[in-house]
């Protein structure tokens, strides 16, 4: 990786170096195709309709101003590599790669980002301030291009995407021969002052969350990875993922609303965290017993275990030592046999045909339980554990049974409930 020529100005504070300046488009298509300027892997996905870029190009064609890109070097001691990372501006510089190369993704036949359940408790109190949040899809302009930096021309680009169904030619009228070498897009550079990796990647994850939040909302997803950059050796613990990067859960959903969601494993590492130190239910999401302030607390579960700020109660999780709880982060192997148990009782978990929970109150009667003593305690299922399945399944029927308990499962005190006898009945039959 090389340093970037800088036609700029510059300012310096007491934290960073900011450099100012502005490269042609051509200048910012090689800067791509050569991997001398790198997405971060909590980057959002590329979500512009053709309209917006149609209008991107058509302001550059103009002369008009366009925000320029914020870009921040990451130099890694330990991996001696040194990168330019997109902190702001994806979107702009994709436009101007797929207006060179001449084709655009069909967004639609990319997979989609899985949503994660929302936890809502439809509370009549607290449902007005759920949140709609936007579904990504998983493209960004990586996807067009070779690990083969060599291989990243403009001819070899359009001959790999002309067969590739997923991709439409796209024609822009407004560029003419000149249009890449004659219009510029402004940049500000930011090389920290500080050789301290943690703190750097910390500065950035602000600054890039703080960017984000004036612009359009960052999905739940996205929010959280800007946080998992800052520890991605936990990403998977985070997100629920084998080494191999299978579903910790077996693949299982769950319906909330009409809707197939991914089941949102934080929700329950962070609440089980909690009540592992404190020994009982009883002040699990403490402060959080409206639905619109959970995700905070997700959230918070997050920066915690990474090291950075947490937006509110901020000795929440005090109690929770990750490295005595998951010594030679034993979780991984945990993870393992979690998914197998998983597997050995889908046949009795009343799953729909989608391979899906129905309602929070089987998904949470089960897992809680699992998730406690098999990754949390380092235990296993007795091999005998009929009485166990008969056990739970009819705990499930009782609350389905209550009109009001079934219209409103995650108020807290419900929820509480759920945590409480899960881990005590399935505590029964581990070993």
């Amino acid at each position: 990786m090389t340093w970037l020529s800088l036609h700029l100005s510059a300012i310096i504070n007491m934290d960073n170096r900011i450099y100012y300046g502005e490269y042609s488009l051509k200048h910012w298509l090689d800067l791509m195709l050569s991997g001398n300027v790198v997405l971060p892997e909590y980057q959002r996905s590329f979500v512009w309709k053709e309209r917006d870029m149609r209008r991107l190009i058509k302001s550059l064609a103009e002369g008009q101003f366009v925000q320029p890109i914020t870009l921040a070097l990451y130099a890694s001691k330990a991996n001696n590599i040194n990168r330019n990372l997109i902190i702001d501006g994806q979107q702009r510089l994709t436009t101007i790669l797929i207006a060179y190369i001449g084709y655009a993704p069909y967004l639609d036949k990319f997979e989609q980002e899985d949503d994660v359940a929302s936890g809502d408790d439809s509370s009549e109190d607290d449902a007005a301030d759920a949140p709609v949040g936007r579904i990504p899809v998983k493209w960004t302009f990586r996807k067009m291009l070779s690990a083969d930096p060599s291989e990243n021309n403009r001819d070899a680009i359009r001959n790999r995407l002309k067969t590739d169904g997923r991709y439409y030619e796209i024609d822009l009228s407004e560029i003419n021969t000149d249009f890449f070498k004659d219009t510029f897009l402004g940049f500000s550079y930011i090389i920290p002052e500080s050789t301290d990796e943690a703190e750097i990647q910390n500065d950035y994850t602000k600054l890039f969350r703080n960017i984000n939040y004036f612009g359009s909302r960052l999905s739940t997803m996205e929010s959280r990875r800007s946080l998992y950059y800052m520890k991605s050796q936990y990403q998977r613990y985070f997100e629920g993922l084998l080494e191999d990067d299978n579903d910790v859960l077996g693949g299982l959903r769950l319906v909330e609303k009409l809707k197939l969601t991914r089941i949102d494993f934080v929700r329950y590492l962070s609440t089980l965290s909690q009540y592992a130190f404190l020994g009982n239910s009883d002040a699990v999401l403490k402060w959080y017993s409206a639905y619109a302030s959970r995700e905070s607390f997700y959230a918070d579960y997050v920066s915690y275990i990474v090291g950075v700020e947490q937006e509110s109660y901020e000795h929440k999780f005090d109690g929770f030592n990750f490295k005595k709880t998951f010594p030679g982060d034993c979780w991984k192997q945990r993870f393992v046999i979690l998914r197998d148990t998983i597997n050995g009782l889908r046949p009795y978990l009343h799953l729909n045909k989608d391979d899906a929970f129905t309602s929070w109150v089987d998904a949470d009667y089960w897992l809680f339980g699992l998730i406690y003593h098999i990754v949390f305690e380092g235990k296993v299922l007795k091999d005998d554990h009929k009485l166990m399945i008969d056990h739970i399944r009819r705990c499930i029927k009782t609350k389905r049974d209550d009109d009001y308990y079934s219209k409103t499962p995650n108020r807290l005190g419900n929820l509480r409930e759920r945590i409480q006898t899960s881990v005590k009945v399935i505590g029964r039959y581990v070993q």
